[in-house]
């Protein structure tokens, strides 16, 4: 009787050994989880193995939840047609949220290349901006001409998006102004003021009453400074079929 109680009270401490195991595992598991996305911060870290953090998060939460499920749930120790049962639509739910996880990023990119863009701006050296639509204060002169001298040399990409996106639809697709609608934007007249700042104000807070939409409602900070130095670069183009001058020639 005394050896059946000792081997009894033998399995009982070992199992309890057993689940203080895995329960430190899953405890690690979990904080590495959690501590993977912070690594967006240190992008010396983040940016060379960038492509493997997603499948390695989606191989830490199969083996946790595996881990709970054999060990705790006891399926490991079931009959091998509970387990099959058990783990053949986990395997189908597993390859379906892969395939849709991948199709989100391919298919709305802004979401996809939302971390990658974070962590190269801060591994360049760049303060991002506000993370939600916010009109900031102008920058100094000397800034704004060091940041149009910037976006120069990836040719106004960014700021000529947004003005596709923004402002196309009353100024037309070259600048050059449509009718009642929005002025020429490739002479040398200003009706508002050609100054960095005094362009970074009129997109931001709008004109005209309201004519000229105030973008810093729907605009990051950011934004409204590269398409404003898009429309400085247009500044003298004068394209074909531009709206006449208005307000005051610019030199």
């Amino acid at each position: 009787m005394s050896q059946a109680h000792d081997a009894a009270s033998g399995v009982t401490h070992s199992h309890k050994k057993h689940y203080l195991r895995i329960g430190a595992i899953l405890t690690v598991v979990t904080a590495i989880e959690l501590a993977l996305p912070l690594l967006k911060n240190y992008p010396q870290i983040w940016e060379p193995a960038r492509p493997l953090w997603a499948p390695a998060l989606i191989i830490l939460s199969i083996a946790k939840f595996g881990a709970v499920v054999g060990e705790f749930m006891h399926l490991r120790g079931d009959r091998k047609i509970y387990y099959f049962l058990f783990i053949s639509p986990l395997m189908l739910a597993t390859t379906v949220f892969v395939l849709l996880s991948l199709l989100s990023v391919v298919m709305f990119r802004p979401f996809g290349a939302g971390y990658a863009v974070t962590a190269e701006a801060r591994l360049a050296g760049y303060v991002e901006p506000s993370t939600g639509p916010a009109f900031e204060q102008p920058l100094d002169d000397a800034k704004f001409a060091a940041a149009f001298d910037g976006a120069k040399g990836k040719q106004f990409a960014d700021g000529k998006k947004v003005f596709g996106e923004k402002c196309q639809a009353c100024h037309g697709a070259q600048g050059g102004g449509i009718a009642n609608l929005g002025l020429n934007l490739t002479d040398d007249c200003y009706k508002y003021g050609g100054s960095f700042k005094e362009l970074y104000l009129t997109i931001g807070k709008g004109q005209a009453g309201g004519k000229m939409p105030a973008w810093a409602g729907q605009l990051k900070g950011e934004e409204i400074r590269q398409v404003m130095y898009y429309i400085k670069s247009l500044k003298g183009t004068n394209v074909a079929g531009g709206q006449p001058c208005v307000g005051d020639k610019v030199p």
